[in-house]
């Protein structure tokens, strides 16, 4: 088990323990397919809407947003789905990463990501199933507030009633103030509840509501630490994936000549035309940082390349994408290694209790199976001797001669 102090120190650990393939791959896994789905129903939604696919691909490219152009209320509702799809298979990974981080935390090194995954999907009903806790209380709350205004409409009795009830009704409009506080805490910790301390939906939306009420200012605090280490993280990973393709082209150029040169170009403006929105983001952080992070300046179209070309500039431009979108899992890494960090100080410091030194139930049962595979061979050996034990060979059995000797007739005698 690491050693940890319990208090912000550890939360330094989140880059560490993000920057490490296991956390990227999984990371980037559930960042994969959980783009495809908001892609492939995005689109879906534009197509509903009236929209060609040459007018969606000219303005967004790889990036739609429904909220973008106008669409009518079924093009948003097919949108929304799309977003809770991405939502929970974000959940569904960000689980994966926390149950990795909790395990190397206890120095389980050997737990690979397809057990991360194996959990997250037993664990898949519970953390959609707190969110959905959350949204029904919320939904309790304000339709009940929606019914008592309908009723104040009623005269005389109306504003009477309300008037009168006003002390109930506020503290009741504070109470849902805080559930939603509660669920905006919930979205982040409730992977890193159900990673750790192995609870249910119920579990998860009671422990959020736990430490909101607890420990309010040091979820501020840390969750704080922790959004400038992934942004740092972010920003340092990102400037040496550019740099580090700086010098390869320049090492490239060296050999190839101008066809080095073409290459990038291509590959670059397909990136450009595939994320045309990137370009924009990346130049409005403050500073010029997105000229660390991101190319200087757009590229144009080439007017002519040949076939071969064509093809190593898409083959490019897909590894080059490939590769920003593992910036992005790193990034999404430290944000789940450190709220895994945070909620076991926090239920360390709230319950007096180390979750790294609970009994946990994956790994017992992990031991259990393991020896019985071991018991297995002993019991049949042992079999094997005791029935080799209690069979004794069968005797072979002789008939002896018959020594009976025949009687003389009577009246005969025997010849000497």
């Amino acid at each position: 088990m690491k050693a940890m102090h319990f208090n912000f120190k550890d939360l330094f650990r989140a880059p560490r323990l993000g920057f490490s393939l296991q956390r990227i791959w999984i990371n980037g896994l559930g960042l994969l397919a959980g783009y495809i789905f908001y892609l492939v129903i995005t689109y879906i939604s534009f197509f509903a809407s009236g929209y060609s696919f040459l007018e969606v691909w000219y303005t967004f490219g790889l990036l739609p947003c429904a909220f973008a152009m106008p669409v009518p209320w079924y093009g948003t509702v097919i949108y929304i789905l799309g977003l809770a799809v991405f939502a929970a298979i974000l959940l569904l990974t960000n689980t994966a990463v926390a149950r990795v981080v909790y395990m190397t935390l206890r120095d389980e090194l050997f737990y690979t990501w397809t057990q991360a995954y194996k959990f997250a999907f037993k664990k898949w009903i519970s953390s959609v199933g707190a969110m959905l806790t959350f949204l029904f209380i919320i939904a309790f709350f304000v339709i009940a507030a929606l019914v008592m205004a309908f009723i104040g409409r009623i005269p005389y009795v109306g504003e009477l009633g309300t008037a009168i009830l006003i002390i109930p009704y506020i503290f009741a409009a504070l109470l849902l103030f805080f559930i939603i506080l509660a669920f905006f805490v919930g979205t982040f910790f409730v992977p890193a509840i159900l990673a750790t301390s192995d609870e249910d939906a119920l579990g998860g939306v009671f422990q959020s509501f736990s430490i909101t009420f607890n420990q309010p200012w040091r979820i501020v605090v840390y969750t704080s630490i922790i959004g400038i280490l992934e942004f740092v993280g972010f920003f340092l990973f990102a400037a040496a994936i550019k740099i580090s393709y700086n010098i390869f082209f320049w090492l490239f150029s060296v050999g190839m000549g101008d066809k080095m040169s073409h290459l990038s170009k291509y590959s670059l403006s397909l990136i450009d035309n595939a994320f045309p929105a990137l370009y924009h983001w990346a130049h409005a952080l403050p500073s010029n940082l997105g000229n660390w992070i991101y190319m200087i300046h757009q590229h144009p179209n080439l007017p002519e390349v040949s076939g071969t070309m064509a093809v190593a500039g898409y083959i490019v431009a897909v590894f080059l994408i490939i590769i920003g979108g593992s910036v992005l899992a790193y990034a999404e890494a430290i944000g789940n290694s450190g709220l895994t960090i945070i909620y076991v100080i926090l239920y360390k410091l709230q319950e007096n209790e180390n979750l790294l030194e609970r009994e946990d139930e994956e790994l017992k049962e992990e031991e259990e199976e393991e020896n019985q595979e071991e018991e297995k061979p002993v019991e049949a050996e042992v079999k094997e001797t005791e029935k080799a034990k209690t069979t004794k060979p069968k005797r072979k059995t002789t008939k002896a001669p018959s020594k009976t000797a025949r009687k003389p007739a009577p009246g005969k005698k025997t010849s000497k």
